[in-house]
């Protein structure tokens, strides 16, 4: 087994990195656990063959990890992995909106020009309350879950989003959006 991880950064640079020693392996799946303050920390360091990354995490925009290994046990419970990158050329399923399900495309972009598209697919709340508050206080997390469009798990860094374009008009916004029309 191997993993590979993607660190990409708000000067949009991206970073690979391989692992297939599974004691190491172990050491960076067990440190996902803690994966909810990981852009909070002050610092990522990364300890290659012939060299030492140190990452300011405050300026990641996300992170891939790719593996067949199985992520659950080593990622905090309750997280949604509601969220797929859409790969180049893939067909978008059809925007579905209705009183039970939301499934649209999604946008996410970064401080320094790093995109990433998504389809974003949820059980939609009955309550119009709870529909609101995940709108208003989605960059208020300290971490975005995602599936990568290879097996593994991906994370965003919600606070160097600068930001997300849905791919479809809500009919359940927040008090005192903004109505316009593009021009």
């Amino acid at each position: 087994m191997s993993i590979t991880i993607t660190i990409v950064t708000t000067a949009n640079r991206t970073r690979r990195f391989k692992q297939s020693d599974p004691q190491r392996i172990n050491e960076i799946l067990e440190s996902l656990k803690r994966c909810s303050q990981l852009f909070a920390s002050r610092s990522l360091i990364v300890v290659s063959d012939n060299s030492t990354d140190v990452f300011a995490p405050a300026a990641i925009t996300r992170i891939e990890i790719e593996t067949a290994i199985d992520l659950a046990p080593y990622l905090p419970p309750g997280r949604d992995t509601n969220i797929r990158a859409i790969g180049l050329g893939e067909a978008s399923p059809p925007i579905l909106l209705s009183e039970e399900i939301i499934s649209v495309p999604a946008d996410f972009f970064f401080e320094g020009g790093d995109t990433l598209s998504t389809w974003f697919e949820n059980p939609r709340p009955a309550d119009p309350i709870e529909r609101t508050m995940r709108l208003s206080r989605f960059y208020e997390q300290s971490v975005i879950f995602y599936q990568p469009t290879t097996p593994g798990i991906g994370l965003m860094n919600p606070h160097v989003m600068t930001r997300t374009l849905i791919g479809a008009a809500l009919p359940d916004v927040p008090t005192g959006s903004w109505h316009a029309s593009e021009s």
